[in-house]
């Protein structure tokens, strides 16, 4: 198995350090290279960044669950996930399953075949050419990905911190000239038009005027 895999990319998705942590030893041991993510959101822009070979993700998950990131991937990618979850009821996996996962397995039971079933899943999905996430990549796709990410990152921090230029600059590990910038140059920050701010719900541009921004920065 691990000549398969070796060399594959697998994005490791659960709240719980831990849980992290055990998976992504597992997946090491059959050839995956993994990376983590805490939450959901923090996932989907992974993932639109960088296509993994496979996602292995949990259910309950902060700020957007496991259902909720299965349904928003299948929007962009037909990439393998397998949910490892606990407890896994047949509702549970009947939902996952509508959602768009390929694989359903109990944490608890099933964390002994996590490897096996995530090299099946790969060596079957990489085989089959027909498959539009396997279609070679451009650069300016890339660059296209990596906009729509930004943007959405944007439009979801808008949201939390209720236009706080200071508190998403906090949270994106960036200074309040950078977000400004960011928000300019997608078009969602004017100067001169209406208070306005995208959510997830509404997919008109999102536009927001310097002076509302200026009194969440402090």
């Amino acid at each position: 198995m691990e000549a398969t895999t070796r060399g594959r990319t697998v994005l490791v998705v659960d709240d719980l350090a831990n849980a992290r942590k055990i998976l992504g030893e597992r997946l090491t041991q059959v050839g995956f290279d993994p990376s983590y993510a805490e939450d959901g959101l923090v996932a989907l822009y992974a993932v639109e960044r960088h296509l993994p070979d496979l996602v292995v993700t949990g259910r309950k998950l902060p700020r957007l669950d496991g259902i909720g990131f299965l349904r928003r991937l299948r929007e962009i990618s037909d990439v393998p996930v397998v949910m490892v979850a606990t407890p896994a009821s047949v509702a549970d996996c009947e939902e996952a399953m509508r959602a768009g996962a390929n694989r359903y397995l109990d944490y608890g039971r099933d964390l002994d075949r996590v490897a096996s079933v995530a090299c099946d899943l790969v060596e079957g999905w990489s085989a089959d050419p027909g498959l539009v996430s396997n279609r070679s990549v451009t650069a300016r796709g890339v660059r296209l990905r990596a906009k729509r990410a930004l943007r959405r990152q944007l439009q979801d921090l808008l949201v939390e911190c209720r236009g706080n230029i200071a508190e998403m600059a906090r949270r994106m590990g960036k200074d309040r000239s950078t977000i400004r910038y960011h928000l300019r140059r997608l078009g969602m920050l004017d100067e001169s038009n209406p208070v306005r701010v995208e959510t997830a719900m509404d997919q008109r541009p999102a536009r927001m005027p310097s002076s509302a921004l200026s009194r969440g920065a402090g």
